[in-house]
């Protein structure tokens, strides 16, 4: 397979960059009259070279005054491997060293050193260069690669040069094609007749034409129009190419460097990075616990708070866990590298790999499962990652695509690990929503019930506990779906009846206290004398020598509703379970003597006025032992009895 390669060309101001790649590609990255007047480069200038082999590679000429730092920094952010320019007649500088340093940081794996102007310098002069080059080599990727003297003048070391370019790139691993297509924006433009144009190097996937796309953090959808490789029109491009794209219907003025285009709903913008830093060998101070810096991640800046996870400061040379909280939001690129500098100061003093895309804000309270989960990511471990990160999020789903979006790993391998968990009964499935512990869907079903009872043996006059209340005091930060879900399965299982959208156990034996007692005892003695005739809580009220709340009179009547000791009617007023009885036989008895039961005979049999009977009959209706025909009832065919369900 065709592997594409770019080339990081790095070095000092005036180490003869833009020379070494027009030397080699016959092409001047010095495209703005500001750079040919001040006779330096401001902008990154990117280059194709045709190797000998017949292969092509992408060099990227990066500004080497630290003053275009930042540009700087966003030209070596996708770079493959690099060639360290260092001028001969002046040695190793300070934009040598920090050059290098952005491109350990960023996970450049190889490359070499060319030593530039070397028709300048006697064959001594050269050596002592190349022994101080090697010098701030050492611990880095660099360190024992080949240094090549190289003269633009005089073409020295080209073919030596481009030998070993060849050579690199044979061993370089190369961005992947499998992963969502991802490009960071380093150029824009706009072309009459076309629209807007955007630059960059593909940082993972495959793109084609009419591809559609989303740019980030915008939220912009759109679409690409035409993609051309090095001036050349294609059908698509892959990881690792310099892609331009013609975005559909996007003004100029919609984007900007720094932006991310993407595979739609592959990836999120957010403010809130887990990261792992490490400070400068070479810094001088450390870095500190809720420090601003500037953050460089792809080719996006963004002044960020450094929220130290496992230390209070990280001193140079260090290594630590931290989350980024961004002052505006980026594109969540997990697993992409990262460099930090000081607020006012273009200077390097940091950098890092993205662990994870954070929902939340780190807490110490939570170090111990977010520390955990952050370390199984750092050292690549899916499963132990699956695990913590179940640990950190108990009370909701664990969904494969969210994982991917905020980790990196492929879906399909957190997919694997989540089915081997649900075959051996770890987790539960739920279709489309995703997965959740199985321990603890079962320890807070189990609590449910528990609840219950003791809101029931706390309050008996409840008519049911509102779901609300449970999911506050149990669960509160619990999915719905997940929570419906332990109520449905309890109610199934008879163990919770559903009652005037509350819930009640049906296993439970409840103990009046004495005041209600003996009110439970008047209102069953009023209902079986009074028979047929319906009555209220404003009956039994007047009852009472002794006033009672008519709330709680409401409450013990809904409580013997339940209890099956009354048969509630509509509009609360109730009657005695064997006056409903009775009356029922006798509507039965009518329909089947005459085939339909009218409210005149209500009036006949009962003594029922029209207001009085209608209720009575509509709850027949309601209960299933009747139903309404023409003027009258006559008997359903599927008679459910007589409990008010």
């Amino acid at each position: 397979m065709e592997k594409h390669i770019t080339i990081g060309v790095a070095g000092h101001v005036d180490h003869g960059k833009t020379a070494f790649v027009k030397c080699l590609t016959g092409i001047d990255t010095s495209r703005l009259q500001e750079e040919k007047r001040r006779g330096l480069s401001i902008e990154s200038g990117i280059a194709p070279l045709k190797l000998p082999s017949g292969s092509q590679v992408a060099m990227v000429d990066v500004p080497g005054h630290t003053d275009f730092l930042k540009n700087t920094i966003r030209g070596l952010s996708s770079v493959d491997m690099a060639v360290l320019l260092v001028a001969a007649d002046d040695g190793v500088m300070p934009q040598t060293v920090e050059h290098l340093r952005i491109l350990d940081f960023f996970g450049v794996k190889g490359g070499f050193v060319v030593l530039s102007k070397a028709d300048l310098v006697d064959n001594e002069t050269l050596e002592l260069a190349e022994l101080e080059t090697r010098e701030i080599l050492e611990g880095t990727f660099l360190e024992g690669t080949r240094v090549i003297p190289f003269s633009a003048i005089d073409r020295r070391g080209m073919q030596e040069t481009l030998f070993h370019i060849e050579q690199e790139t044979k061993r370089i691993t190369v961005k992947n094609i499998q992963s969502p297509f991802r490009l960071w924006i380093d150029q824009v433009k706009s072309f009459a007749g076309y629209g807007t144009v955007v630059n960059g190097t593909i940082f993972s996937g495959v793109i084609k034409h009419n591809d559609s796309l989303i740019l980030l953090p915008a939220g912009i959808t759109t679409k690409a129009r035409f993609l051309e490789v090095h001036h050349r029109q294609v059908a698509q491009a892959v990881a690792g190419q310099r892609a331009g794209v013609n975005l559909q219907n996007v003004p100029l003025k919609d984007v900007t460097r720094g932006m991310l285009l993407a595979e739609p709903g592959t990836i999120n913008t957010t403010y809130l990075i887990n990261v792992e830093l490490q400070v400068l060998q070479g810094n001088k101070d450390p870095v500190k616990n809720r420090q601003r810096v500037m953050l460089y991640l792809g080719t996006s800046v963004t002044n960020t708070l450094v929220i130290l996870i496992d230390k209070e400061k990280l001193k140079p040379g260090e290594k630590g866990l931290a989350q980024f909280r961004l002052l505006k939001p980026v594109a969540g690129l997990p697993r992409a590298p990262f460099v930090i500098c000081l607020l006012n100061t273009q200077t390097v003093i940091g950098g890092g790999m993205v662990l994870e895309i954070s929902e939340e804000k780190y807490r110490p309270a939570k170090a111990g499962t977010v520390i955990p989960r952050l370390n199984a990511l750092k050292e690549n471990n899916l499963k132990q990652f699956i695990e913590y990160a179940l640990k950190s999020n108990p009370s909701r789903f664990i969904e494969t695509s969210v994982l991917a979006r905020s980790t990196g790993f492929q879906a399909h391998e957190i997919e694997a690990v989540i089915q081997g968990k649900v075959k051996i009964g770890e987790l539960l499935s739920f279709k489309t929503s995703g997965v959740f512990d199985k321990r603890l869907y079962e320890r807070i079903k189990a609590d449910i019930q528990k609840f219950v009872e003791k809101s029931l043996h706390e309050d008996p006059l409840i008519s049911g506990v509102k779901a609300m209340e449970i999911k506050k005091q149990l669960a509160p930060g619990i999915d719905e779906l997940i929570f419906q879900g332990m109520l449905k399965e309890l109610c199934d299982e008879e163990k919770l009846t559903r009652l005037d959208g509350g819930y009640r156990t049906q296993n439970v034996s409840l103990d009046l206290p004495p005041e209600l007692s003996q009110l439970e005892t008047l209102v069953l003695d009023y209902a079986k004398k009074s028979g047929i005739i319906t009555f209220s809580a404003d009956t039994i009220q007047n009852l009472q020598k002794k006033k009672l709340d008519k709330n709680k009179i409401e409450k013990l009547l809904r409580y013997l509703h339940f209890q099956e000791k009354l048969v509630h009617i509509f509009d609360g007023n109730y009657l005695s379970v064997q006056a409903f009885e009775e009356i029922k036989v006798k509507v039965a008895k009518v329909i089947l003597q005459r085939g339909i039961f009218t409210i005149p005979d209500m009036k006949r049999i009962f003594g029922y006025t029209r207001s009085e009977g209608l209720p009575v009959l509509d709850y027949l209706d309601t209960i299933g032992f009747t139903r309404r025909k023409e003027n009258g009832r006559i008997l359903n065919t599927n008679i459910k009895g007589n409990k008010n369900e």
